[in-house]
């Protein structure tokens, strides 16, 4: 039969029974109040001897738990969470918090987790283990997703699990046990001028318009389809557009080029609010997306894509339509524009991040070591 009895050194009653080897046991019931202590103690003698049955099931653990608050009358309940209700509840705090884009990524892997659970989703939160992430990033890898956005995945369910367990759903967090597949490192690579100008002549409709949005602001491929018209002005010669990815507001001098082709759109193109009135809907990635869409225009180009082995089998190119960013900010760097103005230019907020987009020419850096004061005349 259990007991209860105070230790001098405690302020709590602790609870004596038998385990499930037979064993004497000894657990501090966290009460100060004898009956409650004693009532605690009843359930965990109760749990042990089903225990010792091997009839302990996960449900009627939690029944005792649920038992043990309710007896004890701490006026706390068992939470019971499922996988999916906590998941949805995260994603829906992402979606308030975050830009639309960085939403709408979180959701898919959401998603994408939860269906590779089927029916486990609806269980407790407590039953996630490693392997369930495991198997969702296998599933992804095997559908030739490359190994960088795997990581992120797996990243994304991390935060999520971590939200978890700071919330006390679970002890610690499976995902973290999850070994994450190796990533091929690419440095991005870039347009010349001189090459800029064969793909603007390889382009044709609002592929021309987007290519020089690209170039002369740094913008991305989806900021570049929406810029509306409300956000140029011809007469100070500007472009002002909110950045998708950051949400950062950010408005540049329109290049006198850019400038020039912008204020002849402006006169022939048909009503609407968005400069590219048909790339605005579409979606950058897939297939059949704007990406694989400027693929196809820098082959025409005659312009290599610089492709490199990725993971696997994979191929990657180098000069993918992002490469016009990273030629905006390097173009700047070798005109000797300063960092600071450039991360001004293209909404970098990090340095770290903003040195990985700029690609000096050999003729820029041997220029700037000439300047190193000579040692012998």
């Amino acid at each position: 039969m259990a007991s209860v009895h105070r230790r001098p050194d405690s302020a709590y009653f602790h609870a004596a029974f038998r385990g499930p080897d037979g064993r004497l046991v000894l657990r501090s019931t966290k009460q100060t109040d004898r009956n409650k202590a004693l009532a605690v103690a009843l359930e965990l003698e109760r749990a042990a001897k089903l225990a010792k049955r091997g009839e302990l099931v996960e449900s009627q653990a939690r029944d005792i738990l649920a038992d043990i608050m309710k007896r004890a009358d701490t006026g706390e309940t068992l939470q019971t969470v499922s996988i999916e209700s906590h998941f949805r509840q995260w994603l829906a705090t992402k979606e308030a918090r975050k830009s639309a884009g960085t939403a709408e990524r979180y959701g898919c892997v959401v998603d994408g987790f939860l269906a590779n659970l089927g029916k486990r989703a609806a269980k407790p939160i407590t039953t996630i283990v490693a392997r369930d992430v495991d198997a969702f990033l296998d599933a992804r890898l095997k559908r030739g997703i490359s190994p960088s956005t795997a990581c992120l995945d797996v990243r994304i369910l991390r935060t999520a699990l971590n939200a978890a367990r700071r919330k006390g759903l679970i002890p610690t967090n499976p995902a973290e046990a999850v070994e994450l597949p190796e990533v091929v490192v690419m440095e991005r690579g870039t347009f010349t001028a001189a090459e800029v100008k064969l793909l603007v002549d390889a382009a044709a409709g609002e592929w021309k318009t987007l290519i020089l949005l690209a170039y002369f602001t740094g913008a991305r491929l989806g900021d570049c389809c929406r810029v509306a018209w409300e956000g140029v002005d011809l007469v100070g010669g500007s472009l002002t557009y909110t950045q998708a990815k950051t949400g950062l507001k950010i408005t540049l001098p329109l290049h006198p080029e850019l400038l020039a082709h912008l204020e002849a759109l402006a006169g022939t193109d048909k009503p609407s609010p968005f400069v590219l009135p048909d790339m605005a809907g579409k979606k950058p990635g897939g297939r059949k997306g704007l990406s694989e869409s400027f693929k196809a225009i820098v082959r025409r180009a005659g312009l290599d894509l610089q492709t490199v082995q990725g993971g696997g089998t994979r191929m990657l190119s180098k000069r993918t339509f992002h490469a016009l960013r990273h030629s905006f900010t390097s173009a700047l760097a070798n005109a000797g524009v300063a960092p600071e103005l450039r991360m001004k230019l293209t909404g970098h907020k990090s340095e770290a991040i903003h040195a990985g987009y700029t690609h000096h020419e050999l003729a820029t850096l041997r220029a700037a070591v000439g300047k190193l004061p000579a040692l012998t005349k």
